[in-house]
């Protein structure tokens, strides 16, 4: 519990780095927000009136304590279209998530599959041929595999949709399924770099030559000792790329032309929307360092030992 209250106060810190951060970025890139918002044939006039009902005439220091004091009452602010950012994120974030589980359920038990085969087939041709093929799928951009599986799956066969995630349960399920094997790609590259290497290590341990001395083999084996004892780094990789994750649905949204968040963040910036950009990468810094703090509580159940204060 000490650890965790630990992390939760690092994340206070973190968020408010990320806040600063962003706010500073959004003040120094080029253009007028209130300007922006009224167009570019309103009067001087009205562009100073919306720059002072906005606060955008006040000293940075107090702009920024302002928005801090919003966002701890849960206001976001107001988009240039006039909609609250907090109704955006509310609208959008499903899609996000969705894609972010449809990676995983790809990800993760391709993972588990390729690294278990390859380290139990070490140094053989099956094993080779599978660090070669997660070696190919490190250097392939997502945005480019994705528009293959566009042109060769989706368009050919008709059966997976390229836009929206559908409005029912079967459309959903078909939508995801390209999007999410995009996005696992170098997801499941990564994790069974690491977990087969892990796994190795754990397979040549002493423990596991007196555990199997004991006649101890099977799923008993693999699970309690082999698995338990190896999944740990790899549950802190997969939480640092969860992380990630939420960036790179950005490429997945747009590749895909589905209405997320991080659609919403390309079409904010686009549009020097500054609360919308702000709000929408505030949540997900939230969602990096929360998926950082749950895999560390995973492994410190799994293995005290790499509890640190």
């Amino acid at each position: 519990m000490r650890v965790l209250l630990g992390r939760l106060f690092q994340l206070i810190l973190v968020l408010l780095a990320v806040t600063l951060v962003v706010f500073v970025l959004t003040q120094i890139a080029p253009g007028d927000a209130a300007r922006l918002r009224l167009g570019p044939r309103a009067s001087p006039e009205a562009v100073s009136e919306l720059r002072h009902q906005l606060g955008l005439d006040r000293g940075l220091p107090r702009q920024y304590l302002a928005y801090i004091i919003r966002v701890l009452h849960g206001d976001f602010g107001t988009s240039i279209d006039g909609q609250h950012v907090s109704s955006i994120i509310g609208q959008r974030i499903g899609d996000t998530l969705w894609l972010l589980l449809g990676t995983l359920m790809f990800a993760v038990p391709a993972a588990l599959i390729l690294a278990w085969t390859a380290a139990w087939f070490r140094d053989r041709t099956v094993d080779h041929a599978i660090r070669l093929g997660v070696l190919l799928a490190m250097f392939l951009p997502a945005f480019w595999v994705g528009f293959l599986l566009i042109r060769l799956v989706a368009m050919p066969t008709g059966w997976f949709p390229v836009a929206d995630l559908g409005s029912g349960p079967g459309d959903l399920i078909r939508s995801l399924v390209l999007p999410s094997v995009t996005g696992a790609i170098l997801l499941t590259a990564i994790l069974v770099r690491s977990l087969r290497s892990s796994l190795i290590d754990v397979l040549d341990s002493e423990y596991i030559a007196v555990a199997r001395s004991l006649g101890v083999g099977g799923s008993t084996l693999i699970v309690r000792h082999v698995l338990r004892n190896a999944v740990g780094p790899v549950l802190t990789l997969l939480a640092l790329n969860v992380g990630y994750l939420f960036f790179g649905v950005v490429i997945l949204e747009a590749t895909f032309n589905i209405p997320g968040l991080g659609s919403a963040l390309v079409e904010a910036s686009a549009k020097r929307d500054v609360y919308t950009v702000q709000g929408i990468t505030l949540l997900f810094a939230a969602g990096v360092v929360l998926a950082n703090i749950l895999g560390e509580t995973v492994v410190s159940m799994l293995d005290p030992r790499t509890v640190s204060t």
